[in-house]
């Protein structure tokens, strides 16, 4: 799934009107797992200058980025955070641990080629998924049909919980831009 739909489902999922600091936190948990690429992308491209082709099919590769990436994408250090979070009594740190696992079981499901080490650092095992939600083989039309619906489902949910006038304006504009990417993706590989 794409950055914003994760952080809109999670919010969903995970929020509620009486404790809006879970809004943030959910949010913060959801894109947690995909700084380190948005950091190898900005890496790759703006300092070193690579091709998109490559970046993409040679460089995300390498051990030395897995070893960035595949930490923030670990279900069991995710679930130290979670444990640590109840040790603590700390409703934002579980929220935020929480939403980081969510994230992590869908890219577990939604990853073929590039899926990450779930279970880093106990076990270099990748699940390559019969679907992914970019790859036109496995079936990423259907997959990104069903992550807009259930993002714009996740957006009609939260729309009235949120509380603030930018909030509702950042919630309409990413549903927008994820609509405009889906369509631009078909045109591009239909």
């Amino acid at each position: 799934m794409h950055t914003q739909s994760h952080a809109l489902i999670n919010m969903a999922l995970l929020s509620r009107a009486h404790k809006p600091h879970r809004h943030g936190c959910a949010l913060l948990g959801a894109m947690l797992p995909d700084v380190p690429i948005f950091v190898f992308f900005g890496v790759e491209s703006l300092l070193l200058r690579h091709s998109q082709s490559e970046i993409w099919s040679e460089r995300y590769f390498l051990p030395e980025w897995q070893n960035v990436i595949d930490p923030f994408n670990s279900i069991p250090l995710i679930l130290l955070g979670v444990g640590i979070g109840y040790l603590l009594r700390s409703d934002r740190t579980r929220v935020v641990c929480w939403s980081m696992l969510l994230h992590c079981l869908a890219d577990f499901f939604l990853h073929r080629e590039d899926a990450h080490r779930h279970f880093f650092p106990f076990w270099d095992y990748k699940f390559k998924s019969p679907i992914s939600y970019w790859e036109t083989d496995y079936h990423a039309g259907i997959v990104s049909a069903v992550e807009i619906v259930a993002t714009i489902g996740a957006s009609v949910y939260l729309f009235p919980r949120l509380k603030s006038y930018f909030g509702k304006a950042a919630l309409i504009a990413v549903n927008a831009i994820s609509v405009l990417l889906y369509i631009a993706f078909i045109f591009v590989f239909a």
